[in-house]
């Protein structure tokens, strides 16, 4: 039988990469690429049955391919449950009691995946999610009920498209990553930010302060978003704007909002910028 020592030695001994042999489930010997590979100590695997290596949601698809009949080689995505560490298990019968499972890590695809799905979601420059992830967030935050007291901001930095034609996109870059980091220092953990446009922020308050009180804060925000930036030595000098608007009990739609937004932002860019308006949607 192969829980024979020797046997196993040998057996793992001409296998490429990382390998365990499984007999009735049960880990019997491990190669020191599969230690590597799975990031646990050998005294840690042999005796140890497959499933309680893996996590709670693929024991049964575990025992599934060990239980195939079907000839070749059963391939499962999964996580081990020491790290959570991402793996491809290869499961080939040796008989229907023994099998050999190789490993491979999954860590490399894993980090691009998760890569590129935050590029479908987050702007790239400033980390925030993007518009379309805000307004979906925005969406699912004004859907609550009970309805809960909200605020609605809105950043613009002024004539960015002029200073982008004058200093050039890293200093655009720089200045919108401090707008960013300016804005989020001033927000509470339930507070939502995302940027919204090239130019635009979008900050979801959670607020019961009345429209004289959301001036106040509006006013306090430009100021303190527009300070001059820093850059290579030299001060970025620039202004914003600034929406507030409260959002009463009755919920407006996301294209309501959006279309709002919109207007108000056209209507600072074309004034010159610099002001605050504010507003009950």
């Amino acid at each position: 039988m192969v829980t024979d020592a020797k046997k196993i030695a040998n057996v793992l001994r001409y296998v490429p990469g990382a390998c365990l042999i499984v007999e009735d489930g049960v880990v019997k010997g491990a190669n020191g690429e599969a230690i590597g590979v799975s990031g646990i100590p050998r005294q840690h695997l042999i005796g140890v049955p497959l499933t309680e290596l893996t996590i709670d949601g693929d024991k049964e698809a575990v025992v599934a391919c060990m239980s195939s009949e079907t000839e070749g080689v059963h391939r499962l995505a999964t996580r081990l449950n020491a790290g959570l560490a991402p793996v491809e298990l290869a499961f080939r019968s040796i008989t229907s009691q023994i099998h050999m499972v190789g490993l491979r890590s999954m860590a490399l695809e894993h980090d691009l995946s998760a890569a590129a799905g935050a590029e479908l979601t987050h702007d790239q420059v400033t980390g925030l999610p993007n518009r379309d992830h805000v307004l979906e967030r925005l969406h699912d935050r004004i859907s609550v009920t009970p309805a809960q007291p909200l605020a609605l901001i809105g950043i613009w930095i002024d004539d960015l498209s002029e200073l982008q034609a004058d200093r050039g996109s890293r200093v655009v870059d720089r200045v919108c990553r401090q707008v960013a980091e300016r804005i989020q220092t001033r927000l509470r953990g339930p507070d939502l930010l995302g940027r919204f446009d090239d130019a635009a922020f979008l900050t979801l308050l959670t607020t019961d302060s009345d429209l004289e009180q959301l001036r106040i804060i509006a006013d306090r925000l430009r100021s303190e978003v527009s300070f001059p930036v820093d850059f290579d030595g030299g001060l970025v000098s620039f202004t914003a704007s600034v929406m507030v608007a409260s959002i009463g009990p009755k919920r407006p739609s996301i294209e309501r909002i959006v279309s709002r937004l919109e207007a108000v932002g056209n209507k600072a860019a074309a004034s010159g910028g610099n002001r605050t308006d504010i507003f009950t949607l």
